[in-house]
């Protein structure tokens, strides 16, 4: 079982005892990013022997994200779809390890490329020299930035210049457009990084200009040869002020680093154009998976009368004496009934075939339209009595599955299904889809058909 704890700055040497180790590129694994954020994610870590398992809170739904040394093991990848409750959103996975992952036969994958969050990932000599055509274009921003300031000054970045830095950070604010609730975030990340900037390890670079900060960065390693970039900012007033940082800064780096990680364009157009013109290195790809176990569909019996009772009272919240008498009196169609179950035995999805009648179902269609009941009598018909999936597997081809493995007996046997369907239930449009129409409606339920024979697989 994993164990999990609230992320704090004290975790940074077990953590990266792995991270380092595992030699992944990948910014979300930088330490400074992960306690900087801790409060927006919730982030609690479980650091094992070869990995780091990180939950967190994501656009409101649990995720998790896990850096290893090596492979992504089967055995974790169990433990962390327990852990989830049975349906595990990976993100940040790149693709060689998403490819892995969805070879892995006990689990169900779906894959999403996630292009707004790719980590630009530069040569930092290429950066800190601008040789090449391919950076004419920087030089002269350069250049022309060393014309107008030249007695400018590089400075390491010091605990003393921090109060320069939010002065500029605030100026910055109030020129950039976008989600104040997510800038006033980064400001909050920034003095979390700043309040632990020795503790962090973290190194970083500012430009005085006419006697003033017009830009500053920061950042801290992500392996032994890349840096990752944190932060960048500049006064957009002064011409330049972003391509000198850059340069500047890549060329004050120890040699060690090989590599710049500059982090996500978040799927902002200028910020990828600015970006990409740098030429990136790699650009390193990110997935959002989501793991389920894989599951079998068996037939159901008499026997899993039970279980039937169970989900209704679970599922729809029906009293246990009333489903016990539907079971007992509504003549189930076990053999057309169908039941999966994950790769450890517990059953994820049911659909419950009847062969109960439509005025069982709806007494008052025998006053209110008889001659559509008789008509609909004449015809052979059978009847969906519940139709359930697991929460974890709900959106997934579950449901489809299940019912398409008994089509081709239904198709043989009956003209129709018969689906009534509560006014509560959010799977009229299900049905819908499918074809099916509506021919009659109570107080309780909708009474929809389906066709059988216009149903294609």
């Amino acid at each position: 079982m994993l164990s999990f704890h609230t992320l704090t700055v004290s975790d940074r040497e077990t953590v990266q005892a792995v991270t380092l180790k595992a030699g992944r590129r990948n910014c979300n694994y930088t330490f400074a990013n992960l306690v900087g954020w801790q409060f927006w994610f919730h982030t609690e870590v479980c650091v094992l022997p070869d990995a780091v398992v990180l939950r967190f809170t994501f656009d409101g739904e649990r995720a998790y994200m896990v850096c290893t040394v090596g492979d992504l093991q089967p055995e974790l990848i169990s433990a962390l779809v327990n852990d989830s409750g049975g349906r595990l959103m990976l993100l940040g996975l790149e693709d060689s390890q998403a490819q892995a992952v969805s070879q892995l036969s006990q689990f169900t994958i779906e894959t999403e490329p996630r292009r707004n969050q790719y980590d630009y990932i530069y040569r930092r000599d290429r950066l800190a020299t601008l040789q090449g055509g391919a950076y004419q274009a920087k030089r002269n921003h350069v250049n022309r930035f060393r014309a107008e300031h030249p007695d400018f000054e590089y400075r390491p970045l010091v605990p003393e210049l921090f109060d320069e830095c939010r002065r500029l950070s605030a100026l910055w604010r109030e020129e950039k457009e976008a989600n104040g609730g997510t800038i006033a975030a980064e400001q909050r990340v920034m003095e979390t990084v700043f309040a632990n900037w020795n503790a962090l390890k973290m190194t970083g670079g500012c430009i005085f200009a006419d006697g003033r900060m017009v830009a500053f960065t920061y950042g801290t390693a992500v392996t032994t040869d890349t840096f990752d970039v944190c932060v960048e900012k500049a006064d957009r007033r002064v011409e330049g002020a972003f391509s000198i940082i850059n340069q500047q800064f890549a060329e004050h780096l120890p040699e060690q680093f090989v590599y710049l990680n500059r982090e996500e364009d978040m799927g902002i157009e200028g910020l990828r154009k600015s970006k990409s013109s740098y030429h990136p290195e790699i650009l390193l790809t990110y997935n959002k998976i989501i793991v389920r176990k894989s599951y079998v569909l068996e037939r159901m019996t008499p026997a899993d009368a039970p279980l039937t009772i169970d989900w209704m009272v679970r599922q729809y919240g029906f009293s246990r004496p009333e489903v016990e008498q539907w079971v007992r009196t509504l003549h189930f169609n076990w053999p057309l009934s169908v039941k999966a179950l994950d790769a450890d035995g517990q059953v994820v999805g049911l659909l419950n075939m009847s062969d109960y009648r439509i005025q069982d179902e709806v007494p008052q269609i025998a006053t209110d339209a008889p001659d559509l009941l008789a008509a609909l009598n004449a015809r052979r018909y059978t009847a969906v009595f519940s139709f359930i999936v697991a929460e974890q597997y709900r959106g997934t081809r579950l449901n489809y599955n299940m019912l398409m493995s008994i089509l081709p007996e239904l198709k043989a046997h009956y003209d129709f299904l018969f689906i009534p369907v509560l006014h509560r239930l959010k799977t009229h449009q299900y049905w819908q889809r499918w074809g099916a129409t509506e021919f009659y409606r109570d107080a309780e339920c909708v009474c929809y058909k389906l066709e059988l024979q216009s149903v294609v697989v």
